[in-house]
């Protein structure tokens, strides 16, 4: 048969209709490359504010507090996938003095302050390592400093003497472990260091052999600072000290600053030296920072929030909680790629549509976020063949959507249409071919705690099936006050109202969700007040210029500082909350009760900030001491107040080195061992504390000390000739005086060099 060819005005009609509907019907393609491997992720975390549950344990008694903290642990384990956290570091004490007696190496277990590990914290804790563990996973906790180390990091004693440091670290790992059963696997030095690179090598130094001496497997942290950059001068500082990098096990970030390209220098200084990368502190974090973190980053642990709003919100009466604005788009990603999962290659013919692949037990998950304004076909290459389901997640969403089940077949390809944009988050995942349960999401009670005369709430769950299956619902009282009989207006609904609480006390709250062969369950606690239940106070103490710092305590107790002329000024601090999560602006006040004879200290107006009411004392020039109570008004209940003392006491004569010695005075080799002692005095009759360092010494040589930590200490392993110079480091509280010994080792006699004399052998 002829073919008639094109006429120009055929082809020019032709030409006009296929740019009109340019991307018309095309789809963006992806192909997926198990071939290409990246990183192997080793879990996901929280920067803080989970040991502490929803807070509920501040306000309410046990029976309620332990049950709702656990069930927010389960969702944050089973639901988001968490596998790790932050933990506060346990013992040092809060008034910022020692736990030894001058011997870094021995700890007084009496002096340490465990008590700073509340028990409500330390049984969550335990509990969500366990619930990780029963999982099939390995938690990742690690330690940085908190409230307690806070109020000595800044003295000389802790900040330039590596073993007192060490000791902080160690100490709280040790407690943890043989207290607790709790496993700490990596320990940060300082959290968001701001003091010179050599510090966090000589204390990564002095900590490490010290961990493994009691048993420890932890690993340091390093660098923690605030920002990739900040970070990478670290890392790059320290780069070639392979003594400090043996006891390192993670490098570790935050993201409040410059993030590239010091991300991706980062990720390969970790990945020559089999390092894991792990980003560790960011508010507000979303799906598009942790996509980022995974391709520049390189990251296998990602920490999803630092504040627990930024997961979980606690509502008002602490006994539930909201899943935060970020949580599901996070969800999509977090929740389906598990610890073993490995990253894999992916490539997209459209830069709006992102996607990660992970591979784990031979079976490939894949996360599509669509950046377009609008809905996109997506056909995918390269998945094993087999069944999946579909899961959908949009920006701000109160809750994900189930999209169904997806075959792909032998030729391993997936078209997905309608994949929604503006940065929605999509899932493909595998299925073991079982009917899954379905997923309750999001579930509670408004309000979230009654004030009598109020009676009446209404309960609600959201939930979805991956089959899509109908679901049906149940509502029933678990507990609930004698003689109160509540009542479920719609019991077989996903809302209900329940009236009839009339009775002050704790009513629980049963919703099943059913499939048609599964049932999910959750449990919504309710407490109704005979009135509103006043605030509490939290820790109160002071902000004190370094090197104090923070000093914080109960406010049961009085927390008392002291600090030494010139000091004269701090900041007053009381921590304060109710389960309304009211503000309390104008609420409280802190005043001077009491000064020393002629003093003229000056209090400033009282602020509400952070969660605090706080105040400004200057002026504290007179020795003695100051006392200041802060009162916060509770209307129908009696005031709340607590006490707080600063002493503050005359400028101090540092520490006294006498005289400094080796024994002997010079080495021939081979000997190679030698005494280093002082004699060493404090005028202000203080307990001293000392660190002997090595300020220089030949090429390669690797002094070892018995006691480093002591006045007098054994030095050994001196083998290559040369002048070896040692400082001792002689410390009070506040202050540092350092005196220099060198020693000289001679050549072995008849040598030219001795370390020289073998060279070619």
């Amino acid at each position: 048969m002829e073919r008639t060819p094109f006429r120009n005005v055929d082809l020019a009609i032709l030409l006009i209709g296929l740019l009109a509907c340019a991307g018309c019907g095309r789809s963006v393609d992806v192909e997926i490359q198990p071939s290409r491997t990246f990183q192997t992720i080793a879990g996901w975390g929280h920067s803080g504010g989970v040991i502490g549950g929803t807070g509920a344990s501040r306000f309410l008694p046990p029976s309620v507090a332990t049950p709702v903290d656990y069930q927010y642990l389960d969702y944050l384990v089973d639901d988001l996938g968490l596998t790790g956290t932050r933990t506060p570091e346990v013992g040092p004490r809060l008034d910022g003095s020692g736990t030894d007696h001058g011997d870094c190496d021995a700890v007084d277990w009496n002096l340490f302050e465990g008590d700073t590990f509340s028990p409500s914290d330390a049984a969550n804790l335990v509990y969500y390592q366990n619930r990780i563990l029963a999982e099939g996973f390995q938690p990742l906790l690690y330690s940085s400093p908190g409230y307690p180390t806070h109020a000595s990091e800044q003295k000389p004693w802790v900040l330039n003497d590596p073993c007192e440091r060490a000791q902080q670290i160690w100490a709280s790992a040790f407690y943890l472990k043989t207290r607790f059963g709790i496993d700490i696997r990596y320990a940060v030095i300082y959290n968001e260091p701001g003091m010179p690179w050599t510090i966090l090598r000589d204390d990564i130094k002095a900590l490490g052999p010290r961990l493994a001496a009691h048993g420890l497997t932890t690993l340091v942290q390093y660098a923690e600072a605030i920002s990739p950059r900040t970070d990478w001068n670290y890392i790059a500082s320290a780069a070639n000290d392979p003594g400090m990098w043996r006891y390192v096990g993670r490098i570790s970030y935050h993201r409040y600053g410059n993030a590239d390209p010091w991300r991706a220098r980062l990720r390969d200084f970790a990945a020559a030296r089999f390092l894991a990368t792990a980003q560790t502190e960011m508010e507000n974090a979303t799906f598009d920072d942790l996509y980022s973190d995974l391709i520049l980053g390189g990251v296998t642990y990602w920490e999803v929030a630092f504040s627990p709003n930024g997961t979980l919100v606690p509502s008002p009466g602490l006994t539930m909680f909201t899943p935060s604005g970020t949580y599901f788009r996070l969800r999509q990603l977090m929740h389906y790629v598990r610890p073993g999962a490995i990253r894999i290659g992916t490539t997209s013919s459209n830069p709006s549509v992102r996607v990660l692949s992970f591979l784990r037990n031979g079976m490939i998950t894949t996360i599509v976020e669509n950046t377009a304004s609008s809905a996109q076909t997506v056909g995918l290459r390269g998945l094993p063949p087999g069944q999946y389901s579909l899961s959908q997640a949009r920006s701000r969403a109160s809750s994900f959507q189930e999209l169904g089940l997806r075959t792909v077949g032998a030729d391993g390809t997936l078209t997905l249409t309608n994949v929604a944009g503006r940065s929605a988050v999509t899932t493909l995942y595998p299925r073991s071919g079982q009917n899954l349960p379905p997923t309750i999401e999001v579930w509670g009670a408004n309000p979230g705690y009654l004030a009598a005369p109020a009676d009446t709430a209404r309960l609600f769950v959201t939930a979805s099936d991956p089959e899509l299956d109908p679901l049906t619902y149940h509502w029933s009282v678990k507990t609930q006050p004698a003689g109160v009989h509540a009542h479920l207006t719609s019991p077989n609904a996903a809302t209900t109202t329940v009236a009839g609480l009339s009775v002050p006390g704790t009513y629980v709250f049963n919703v099943d969700v059913h499939d048609g062969l599964n049932t999910s369950s959750r449990q919504v606690y309710l407490v109704a007040y005979a009135a509103t239940p006043p605030p509490v106070l939290g820790q109160t103490g002071f902000r004190i210029p370094a090197p104090y710092r923070l000093v914080f305590g109960d406010p049961r107790a009085t927390t008392h500082a002291i600090i030494e002329l010139p000091a004269t000024s701090a900041t007053l601090q009381a921590g304060i909350a109710d389960i309304a999560n009211s503000d309390f602006t104008g609420r409280g006040k802190w005043s001077l009760v009491s000064q020393p004879a002629g003093a003229k200290a000056v209090v400033s107006g009282t602020t509400y900030i952070f969660v605090s009411l706080r105040a400004e004392v200057t002026h504290m020039t007179v020795t003695g001491d100051y006392v200041f109570q802060i009162n916060v008004t509770n209307p129908g209940h009696p005031d709340l107040v607590a006490h707080v003392v600063c002493t503050v006491v005359p400028a101090a004569a540092p520490p006294v080195i006498g005289s400094i010695t080796a024994s002997p005075p010079r080495l021939t080799s081979p000997a190679a061992t030698a005494l280093l002692s002082a004699v060493t005095s404090s005028p202000a009759k203080q307990l001293l504390r000392h660190w002997w360092a090595v300020k220089s010494a030949p090429a390669g040589a690797e002094p070892l000390f018995d006691h480093q930590g002591l006045p007098n200490t054994t030095v050994g392993n001196l083998t290559l000739p040369g002048t070896y110079v040692f400082t001792l480091r002689a410390f009070d509280d506040l202050h540092m005086s350092t005196r220099d010994l060198s020693l000289t080792v001679n050549p072995t006699p008849g040598t030219p060099n001795g370390a020289e004399c073998c060279r070619g052998r």
